[in-house]
């Protein structure tokens, strides 16, 4: 078999290079992906492309002034059908068309005319176009960040039109300045205001690592401080990429859409070059068993089956919040440091065991880090610990709380907090291993077998249980030396009732039998035709049924008349 058709785990390859086959798998440098080709003027792609602007002015006002943008139609909404001057045009026009008013030609003392320094974003919307599409980015936007904790639309600031070396007819466009943003509006008639987010700007790392393993471009280098200067940033671009012919810089041209880039992210933080010496990823035991030496042969883990008191002192089990044995057993295995894997639908209680997880580790003095792809995940868990007193423990790094600013905030209000006070008093732990001994004493007993039956309490129990709910109710019926028999003793009764309710079902009722003062008793018999004929003829001529007791032989049970 091929290193081809071989996993990355599987073939022979240099642990380096496996490293580097597994973060290839994360990227994705094909025209699907948005951060290299961007769709423009697309009705059914949610973007909006703003026209007539200016990327440094639009840079200043909205991430350094921190003001809030509008958006402004192109052009009124087309004709309703029936009524005049009714056409076929679509909703976004893609011809040129030109925004500016009289009073606009007016330029400040940078040159800058009145148009591009406001605060409204120009496209080639309708009003009815632009208001659904602000509306469809406003409820996706939230969805996503809701579900995956982390924002995901941005305003892209200028555009390199570059050309697909493999299909010189291939012209595409990728963003280059990212402004994570965010879209806002007060009630449902209000307009919607565009805003920057607290977060860093980004470059499209994408495309720097596309440019530098397709083309050997070397992108410039992207400082988003205070002093970022866009307008330097895309020239310094355009110098970059001057020796592809055909590639240009277009500074000025803007979309507002969605941009995900996690896993490049992912891709970069696995480089074993950025990580420092003496720890590189490649050095981690964990990678090393991953990826090339395999994982060492341990004890098995505690079955889910067995009693967890003798091996889990209750001194041990540092929890928040409730936990079942198989929870319990989950937890002590990772405070031992093992790997592990729990699977288990909704609702079995695995946000429980994560909080009991880092709970323990807390109290072990431990760091964790917790991940995970949906954001309500993280919310349930930190709700539990917050709920336990646990909660100012931990730090988030997600959604609107990921920003530097309010990441230091929270490590200036944790500080102050101060080291956690108190300590497990040894008393209540005697009186936990005292209440816990009476109780499994109770339970050992429910389990010991009583008597010549050798049935157990918890039978007896189950059985009166399962009598209540099939609607049996109890009978005064006295059965003297019950409680001597054996189980053996106890199969034959029960034979024995069997028997005897199959000869009722056989000749029916006592009260249905012809004959006055009629009584019944039960004597020893083989089954025979014979005494079935006489029986029959006795019931026939309605008078009792007189049987010869000297000469029957011992045998099973029989109902039989007699007087």
């Amino acid at each position: 078999m091929s290193d081809v058709a071989k996993s990355v785990f599987q073939s022979d390859l240099p642990l380096k290079e496996k490293l580097d086959r597994a973060r290839m798998e994360l990227l994705d440098l094909s025209a699907r992906n948005r951060l290299l080709n961007v769709p423009r003027f697309s009705k059914s792609a949610k973007t909006i492309d703003v026209v007539d602007e200016r990327s440094s002015e639009i840079y200043r006002l909205l991430v350094n002034e921190g003001k809030a943008f509008t958006f402004l139609a192109g052009k009124p909404d087309r004709p309703k059908a029936g009524q005049e001057g009714t056409s076929a045009d679509e909703e976004i026009d893609y011809s040129p068309i030109s925004l500016a008013q009289p009073e606009d030609d007016e330029v400040d003392d940078r040159g800058i005319s009145a148009r591009h320094s406001d605060t409204k974003l120009q496209t080639r919307m309708t009003p009815t176009g632009l208001q659904r599409r602000l509306l469809d980015l406003y409820h996706d936007a939230r969805t996503l960040e809701e579900e995956q904790g982390v924002n995901i639309l941005f305003l892209a600031l200028g555009m390199l039109k570059w050309i697909d070396p493999n299909n010189k007819e291939n012209i595409r466009q990728a963003p280059l300045i990212l402004v994570p943003v965010r879209l806002e509006r007060g009630t449902a008639g209000e307009k919607f205001r565009l805003r920057a987010r607290p977060e860093d700007q980004s470059a499209n790392l994408s495309l720097e690592l596309y440019l530098d393993r397709m083309h050997k471009l070397a992108m410039p280098s992207f400082d988003a401080g205070d002093d970022f200067d866009a307008s330097k940033y895309l020239d310094a671009v355009a110098e970059a990429v001057s020796t592809k012919e055909g590639w240009e810089v277009l500074r000025d041209d803007m979309v507002l859409g969605f941009f995900s880039f996690a896993k490049f992210l992912m891709y970069r933080d696995l480089d074993p070059e950025i990580w420092p010496e003496g720890s590189k990823i490649i050095e981690q035991p964990k990678i090393r068993s991953l990826l090339s030496d395999g994982f060492e042969a341990r004890e098995p883990l505690m079955s889910d089956d067995i009693a967890i008191d003798p091996h889990i002192a209750p001194a041990e089990m540092l929890h928040i919040v409730d936990s079942d044995s198989s929870q319990t057993l989950a937890i002590h295995d990772v405070r031992k440091g093992r790997d592990l894997v729990i699977q288990g639908p909704p609702g079995t209680g695995k946000s429980q065991t994560i909080a009991n997880v880092i709970g323990s580790a807390v109290a072990d003095g431990k760091t964790v880090l917790f991940v995970a792809e949906k954001m309500a995940a993280l919310e349930v868990v930190k709700r539990r610990l917050d709920n336990a007193g646990v909660g100012d423990a931990c730090l988030e790094l997600h959604s609107n709380k990921a920003n530097k600013r309010m990441m230091l905030e929270e490590l200036r209000r944790t500080w102050q907090l101060g080291s956690p006070r108190g300590q497990f008093p040894s008393a209540l732990t005697d009186q936990l291993l005292q209440a816990r001994d009476k109780l499994n004493a109770h339970a050992d007993r429910m389990h010991v077998p009583f008597g010549a039956s050798g049935l157990t309490p918890y039978q007896v129990f189950g059985q009166l249980t399962r009598l209540r709910q099939s609607g049996q109710k109890p009978v005064d019926i006295e059965l003297e030396g019950a409680t001597e028999w054996t189980s053996e003793g106890v199969s034959s009764r029960r034979k024995l009732l069997d028997e005897v309710s199959q000869r009722i079902n056989e000749i029916g009722l006592p009260s249905t039998i012809p004959g006055e003062g009629l009584a019944w008793t039960l004597y020893c018999q083989p089954r025979s035709s014979g005494s079935c004929r006489e029986l029959r003829r006795c019931w026939s001529k309605r008078r009792p049924y007189r049987p010869n007791w000297s000469t029957l032989p011992l045998g099973s049970r029989r109902i039989l008349p007699e007087f």
